[in-house]
């Protein structure tokens, strides 16, 4: 890849300093603001919109990986309605991305599951029973190496995708098996610890007369969006090819804050 294209994919100093995943930050980086308050309830209401609301709340999530990606120092970008088409339009390509591979596997699924079914059903008596047993013991272990496997490639899939902002760009499986490769097991522990966070935080949401659930999920979202952005992060400080960013656009807001690491 030219160096052009390379110092419109990421800056420099992200490429080369080596990094380590801080899962706490996922979720503290958002209080970082003095808004923080008002930009997570804004950002929640996404979630009362059904289907186009968690569009622009996607297209958002990958706004700030951008973000952090060309400014690093800086905190999260604050959520904007005057940018709602502009978030629309970044989180169509990743939500039309994950449709495509679900389209693919769900069927892969059913055909895998539905021949040791009916072998299983041409055997008669005593013998049906046991095949039946091992047919249900085989799907499901299929159903959960298939889960595991795609939600390694749906990650890096829908990171290409939010950040290249083009389908053509998107289903580079190439980069994809290579990022697979090089940070399976972030991606593994970084779900394990959203899926035991996630829990408390949801609980917090619930105590606050149910009403919390929107923010808490909008924080949520935003926590897996930093870790997204911390493994994309490893992975070009490890050599990973980066991915080619349009041209920056007004999305990014130029009054955040700096604010110093001590």
């Amino acid at each position: 890849m030219s160096t052009d294209i390379e110092s419109k994919s990421i800056p420099s100093t992200t490429r080369t300093e080596p990094r380590k995943t801080e899962y706490l930050r996922s979720y503290l980086h958002v209080f970082e603001r003095e808004d923080w308050f008002l930009n997570l309830a804004l950002s929640s209401v996404c979630f009362l919109i059904p289907v186009i609301g968690h569009i622009v709340f996607m297209g958002y999530k990958y706004q700030v990986v951008e973000g952090f990606l060309r400014r690093p120092n800086e905190k999260i970008s604050k959520f904007d309605f005057n940018q709602f088409a502009q978030m629309l339009s970044r989180g169509v390509y990743p939500f039309v991305a994950s449709l495509v591979l679900q389209f693919l596997v769900v069927p892969l699924f059913f055909i895998i599951a539905f021949v040791p079914i009916t072998i299983s059903l041409m055997f008669d008596g005593e013998e049906q029973a046991p095949a039946m047993i091992l047919a249900t013991i085989f799907v499901v272990f299929v159903a959960i190496v298939g889960s595991f496997v795609v939600h390694l490639i749906i990650g890096p899939l829908m990171l290409r995708a939010g950040l290249s902002q083009s389908f053509s760009a998107t289903f580079n499986f190439r980069w994809i098996r290579s990022f697979v490769r090089m940070m399976w097991f972030e991606e593994i522990m970084s779900t394990l610890f959203l899926i035991i966070s996630s829990i408390f935080v949801s609980i917090i949401g619930m105590l606050m007369c149910f009403v919390g659930i929107y923010p808490a999920l909008a924080l949520m979202s935003l926590a897996m969006s930093h870790l997204t952005y911390q493994q994309y992060a490893i992975f070009l400080a490890n050599g990973g090819e980066p991915i080619p960013l349009k041209e920056e656009t007004p999305c990014y807001p130029v009054d955040q804050p700096h604010y110093n690491h001590t």
